[in-house]
């Protein structure tokens, strides 16, 4: 059963996708407002997919520690579905993402117009790069959302912090906000399968800018590991409860 649903999701993922995405797009290639609305209108088709075929329900908790203007949010990276939910619940998100990403046939051209492409074999240049968009980003009030691992993580993996993260918080100014998920529970990594269950982001309190790298760093790694291993906890006795 698991594998019918997940087939029939992959059809509503990309059927949605090309419909969504193509019926936007010659409003979208002038305006990143109605690019960004329209992102956000696939984002809730893929939550409501996901709780009617899959029989996945995604809960947010902590929206109060949100910025209401410029801020850097630090995800958790379990899966794919990490890119699609913080459309739901944030005002003016900008993803880091993979440079590849733009090649990818309509979704490419979404991304370049509400994300920031980087080459991550780009070592210092994509470094310069990254902060010049990401300071034009908080400027006119956007969300910069980054993944601090850098990749896809398994549910009960530690927090490893990268440099990324510590370079957009030391150069912008604002407050971090970190985010625990448990998504990988439910959709581990690129993979196929979806199974039913609880997802959960929690959105927790900021950590104020200015702290030293050693000192911000451990802030964050703190932050988001004790709840991250709640998180899941919390997922897997949602499933065994199904089960």
């Amino acid at each position: 059963m698991t594998f019918v649903r997940s087939l029939l999701y992959a059809i509503w993922f990309y059927v949605s996708m090309a419909v969504i995405g193509l019926l936007a797009l010659p409003i979208s290639l002038f305006s990143r407002s109605f690019a960004m609305n329209a992102v956000k209108f696939y984002c809730h088709v893929q939550a409501f997919g996901l709780w009617l075929i899959c029989g996945i329900s995604t809960e947010v908790r902590g929206r109060e520690h949100l910025p209401k203007g410029p801020g850097l949010i630090a995800m958790k990276h379990q899966s794919t579905y990490d890119t699609l939910a913080p459309f739901t619940f944030m005002d003016n998100p900008a993803y880091i993402l993979k440079r590849e990403l733009l090649k990818v046939p309509v979704f490419g051209i979404y991304a370049s117009r509400v994300g920031i492409p980087i080459d991550r074999a780009g070592g210092a240049k994509t470094m310069r790069l990254m902060l010049a968009a990401a300071k034009a980003g908080t400027a006119s009030g956007q969300q910069i959302v980054i993944f601090p691992e850098g990749t896809r993580q398994l549910p009960d993996t530690p927090a490893d912090i990268k440099p990324g993260i510590v370079l957009l918080y030391n150069e912008l100014g604002v407050p971090c906000v970190p985010v625990a998920l448990n998504t990988g529970l439910c959709w581990q990594g690129s993979g196929f399968l979806r199974k039913s269950g609880r997802i959960i982001f929690e959105i927790l309190p900021p950590i104020e800018p200015g702290l030293k790298r050693a000192e911000f760093t451990q802030k964050l790694k703190d932050a988001l590991d004790p709840a991250t291993v709640k998180l899941v906890a919390e997922g897997r006795a949602a499933q065994d409860a199904k089960a």
